[in-house]
Order: C-alpha cells, then structure tokens, then sequence
C-alpha cells in the first residue's frame, strides 16, 4: 500500500466522519481526531477545551469576553464591550493571553501545538487523521493521501436536517456557519484565502455517492499513491 497516513477533511454535512470511520475500519487504522486536541493540550499544559477554543476563535472570544465583563458593565457601557473584543482579538492573532492561571501562550503558539500533535501521529503512520486541517499541515509529504469530502450546500443541508431532526432553514444555518468557521481556519493557520480542489489529491462529493462508494473510492486511491 502507498499511502501510511490518510487525511479527511470535510465540510459539514457532507459525511466525512462516516466515510473516515469507513475507511478506517476497512485499512485497521485508527480515525484520531480528538486525539489531536488532547495531545495538543498536555503539551501546552492547558485544557482540551481551550485547545478547540483556539480553533473555534469566535467561541474562544465569547468565553474570554464573558468572564471579563460584568453584565451590568456591558449593558451599561457598549463601548467598553468593543474595546475589550478588540483586546481579546488581539490577543488570538498573537499577543499572550493568561489560559488556566498557568502559562501565557499566544493563539499562535497554541495553533503550534496542534500542527505539531499532527506531525507526531503522522510520524507514527498507519493512521487516518480527521479534521484539524491536517491535509494542509502534511502538504508535501510523503505517503500522505489528502482527501477533502464535501457536496453541494442542498446535499448537506438536506443530509443534516434529516440526521439532526431539524427545519431546512436551521440546517441551512449550520452548514452556512460550517463553511463560514472552516474558511476562516485555513486562512488563520495556513494564511489560505480560498478552498480549493487544487490543495487536495482527492475530492470526493457525496452528493450521489454511499458512505460506501465514497470509503472504496479513498482505498483506491491510497493503494496507489
């Protein structure tokens, strides 16, 4: 087989963990995802919670700001809520921030964790690696198959109002919001301005494709790269 280490990006709705678990399953590799952040955070010696916030930066901004502002501040001062998101702004584009009454790591720092808990599982091979933008961490890399699983915006829409049980227009929210946090990702760790099919050796749609036809199309791949 060519390929050691499987990256699976994706956009939501569109199946990726089903087909990771698929093609996991079918090689007898591991699917780490959580395992990234976990990694991530006892090397930084923060929280788990604070690695993802990191990668969810809106989240991680609204968890700051809330424990630094009194309600009755907010309410009664709008401007002092704006000055302090731009101090927390700047803090997550690389200034030092105090996480956990322990270190003080900037969001740069941080985001270098999680690129480097990447590194050591694709060190160790044998591995499909979900998510965290791995796919563009092992760019370049050798045995490293980089496959990007998406579909229209109706195809995943649809996909999560039936898995979720919810309205089309809420489903149609999530996978606007999906799409939005992904692309504002990539272009905070990897400075990329736009997704494109170009930055993957792989595009699987999964619009008319299974879980199934899209697991056995990755296999092929992988056999030959």
């Amino acid at each position: 087989m060519g390929a050691r280490v499987i990256t699976i990006s994706c956009s939501d709705g569109a199946g990726g963990e089903e087909v990771a678990l698929a093609v996991g399953a079918a090689l007898g590799f591991p699917v780490i995802s959580e395992e990234i952040l976990s990694r991530a955070a006892a090397e930084a010696g923060v929280s788990v919670e604070t690695i993802a916030d990191v990668e969810r930066r809106k989240t991680f901004m609204g968890k700051l700001v809330g424990r630094l502002i009194p309600p009755s501040a907010a309410a009664s001062d709008p401007g002092f809520r704006q000055s302090l998101d731009a101090q927390v702004t700047a803090g997550l584009v690389g200034l030092a921030l105090p996480l956990e009454g322990g270190p003080r790591l900037s969001g740069d720092e941080l985001r270098g964790k999680i690129r480097s808990a990447i590194d050591e599982y694709m060190a160790h091979g044998e591995v499909v690696i979900l998510a965290h933008a791995a796919s563009h961490s092992l760019r370049g890399r050798a045995g490293v198959l980089r496959v990007l699983v998406t579909g229209s915006v109706p195809a995943r829409t649809a996909r999560i109002a039936a898995s979720r049980l919810l309205s089309e227009p809420d489903a149609a929210k999530l996978v606007r919001t999906g799409d939005a946090n992904r692309a504002d990702y990539l272009k905070r760790f990897y400075g990329i301005e736009r997704e494109s099919p170009e930055q993957y050796d792989l595009v699987v749609d999964t619009d008319e494709l299974t879980v199934d036809d899209a697991a056995r199309m990755i296999l092929s791949a992988a056999e030959s790269n």
